[in-house]
């Protein structure tokens, strides 16, 4: 394991590496309690400097991402008007492919779905059903590892498939604690495809 120093909130941590890749790096350190998931932290060696956010604390690691990473794109946007996001002019987007289990809920309806992606302009799942309603306000439950999060989409957009219907939704609304449990779900969904590859 290498060596590394974290600078976070004006105290230095002595730590080891134990994983490090473009995507994320998993530091152990004696010490996490003063780590939450979105903290900007520093990291160096004396090779490098880099510029990280928090992307998970446990008792004794915390797994980081550079700052810029694509996955912190990835919120609510309530008020973007949805022309703005689908424009003309969109530059590329990273689209993160996941599959997991969620269910959208409309009064009393509940609806079993696929997770296909995640990307700064939403979610992507898949269902044999044309009851979705377009620019709707869904409630969501969506399964990551052993914790849901709960967060409020607005399908955009259906397209059909051979065996199955497509639909994009953006995020309407997600707790804080949600979105961090997201983004680590999908930076790991990522490493465990790397993995597999």
């Amino acid at each position: 394991m290498k060596d590394i120093q974290v600078l976070h909130k004006g105290k230095v941590y002595e730590g080891q590496v134990g994983y490090d890749h473009e995507e994320f790096m998993e530091i152990t350190l004696h010490e996490t309690d003063g780590f939450a998931a979105g903290d900007t932290a520093i990291c160096f060696d004396f090779k490098r400097r880099l510029t990280m956010r928090v992307l998970h604390v446990s008792q004794s690691k915390v797994i980081m991402a550079p700052a810029n990473a694509e996955v912190f794109h990835i919120q609510a946007r309530p008020k973007k008007v949805y022309e703005e996001l689908f424009g003309d002019e969109q530059s590329a987007v990273k689209s993160f492919k996941l599959n997991t289990f969620a269910t959208i809920n409309d009064d009393f309806k509940t609806t079993a779905v696929r997770i296909t992606d995640v990307s700064q302009l939403g979610i992507g799942f898949e269902i044999n059903d044309f009851s979705i309603k377009m620019h709707h306000v869904y409630n969501s439950m969506i399964i990551c590892d052993d914790e849901c999060i709960y967060p409020k989409l607005i399908v955009r957009y259906a397209h059909i498939l051979e065996k199955t219907i497509r639909y994009g939704a953006e995020l309407h609304s997600i707790s804080q604690k949600d979105l961090n449990i997201l983004r680590y779900y999908i930076v790991t969904q990522q490493f465990n495809q790397l993995m597999h590859a």
